[in-house]
């Protein structure tokens, strides 16, 4: 199994942080395992911002004509 090395002033913040009942271990691989999910869900929300970047390209269509859509379509529902 691998090893992780972690200071040991960390590790006492770790033991502050914990309740009563959880352990470090368990702590540890929580917070390990929510930032698998947060980077999973970042390289996804970079891949989907790609995609609509190419195909604003492919249409031809700039930042500037998407904001002022946006723009529009926020003052006719303001009415």
């Amino acid at each position: 199994m691998p090893h992780v090395y972690i200071p040991e002033s960390l590790f006492q913040d770790i033991e502050k942080a914990l309740p009563a009942t959880g352990s470090p271990d368990d702590f540890i691989l929580q917070a390990v395992r929510d930032r698998l999910l947060l980077e999973s869900q970042r390289r996804e929300f970079f891949r989907i911002s790609d995609s609509m970047r190419a195909a604003m390209v492919e249409k031809g269509l700039s930042e500037e004509d998407l904001l002022a859509d946006f723009e529009l379509s926020r003052r006719t529902e303001e009415k």
